[in-house]
């Protein structure tokens, strides 16, 4: 006698088992499987247990071996494809969730009020002769020279537009999605919009280091010199757990190739928001670094950390007047 054939259909949490054909067989039974749910024979007995409830006898020995080894296969089967449907519609739910939540934080990041349109840093395009010299500004922006000693007297007050881009950028980064933290635990932050084949970026990166030995710094990538070739190099650090990203990042700014690491949905749309951003605010070039109170960052505040200091505590001054 040839074996029977079965057939398993699960429609919500409702599994049904026909004999024959899926749609006209005769039921054999239906199981509520909203539960934690496993199957398993026992001679020719089929037993279905549930959590801590009582094992069910489903079929009895009436099957003969063949059988029953047919209905477990067909039940193993379903359940199985069934536990695959419902992961991909979790992954794509959560897919959804993570792709609103970069969009909300996208908009946070571009500014709600007029870009400022400054010189405030070099375009990645001129020579690195003229980095440590004070930029070219607008008359209304009054940035330190190389030799600058007293920043209050020289830089005028914080506008509204510095403290929204102040604030804007803060959020960011502690969404943890847009940004690679280079150095944490300080009481101030530098942040930096970088290109890795920029080699404005790469020759600024010891600065940078030795900067953030007392200041926060948090890198916002962008594509600005590389294009697609930053994108592809970007996107995977972006994605890394946030301990690896540091690693990565000065892989990359070093030249050396680090260990590929795999791309993701929400990193490519993270770095896509960066640059809206960059473009939006209308800066000129990379490096382009920005202090915690909105203020651009000339390179000449970069000297040492006395310099440095003095730029950072110069906007909490300003304040207070």
């Amino acid at each position: 006698m040839l074996p029977k054939t079965f057939s398993t259909h699960i429609i919500g949490s409702i599994l049904t088992t026909r004999l024959g054909h899926a749609d006209s067989g005769a039921v054999l039974f239906t199981l509520d499987i909203s539960q934690e749910t496993h199957f398993f024979m026992q001679g020719n007995h089929l037993i279905i247990r549930q959590n801590n409830q009582q094992d069910i006898v489903m079929l009895d020995d009436r099957l003969s071996p063949a059988d029953a080894q047919n209905v477990l296969n067909t039940l193993t089967q379903a359940v199985m494809q069934h536990q695959k449907i419902k992961l991909r519609r979790r992954r794509i739910v959560w897919s959804l969730i993570l792709i609103a939540l970069v969009a909300v934080c996208g908009h946070r990041l571009l500014p709600t009020t007029p870009p400022i349109q400054t010189a405030l840093l070099p375009s990645s395009e001129q020579p690195p002769a003229s980095w440590l010299a004070a930029s070219s500004v607008p008359e209304t922006v009054q940035l330190p020279s190389r030799e600058y000693r007293e920043p209050a007297e020289t830089i005028q007050p914080t506008s509204t537009a510095w403290a929204t881009l102040a604030n804007n950028l803060r959020d960011a980064a502690g969404r943890k999605l847009f940004t690679v933290p280079l150095t944490t635990g300080h009481s101030r932050t530098l942040y930096v919009f970088s290109d890795p084949l920029c080699q404005h970026c790469r020759d600024l990166e010891p600065t940078l280091a030795a900067m953030g030995k007392n200041v926060n710094i948090d890198v916002f990538p962008v594509t600005l010199i590389g294009k697609n070739q930053t994108a592809a190099q970007v996107i995977p650090v972006l994605c890394a757990p946030p301990e690896k990203q540091r690693a990565l990042w000065k892989a990359l700014l070093a030249d050396n190739s680090p260990a590929q690491a795999p791309s993701c949905d929400i990193g490519e749309k993270a770095l896509a928001v960066n640059d809206k951003a960059f473009a939006a605010y209308g800066f000129p070039g990379t490096p382009q670094l920005i202090a915690d109170d909105g203020r651009p960052v000339p390179f000449s505040a970069l000297e040492n950390d006395e310099i440095l200091a003095a730029f950072m505590n110069a906007g909490a001054q300003l304040k207070r007047k």
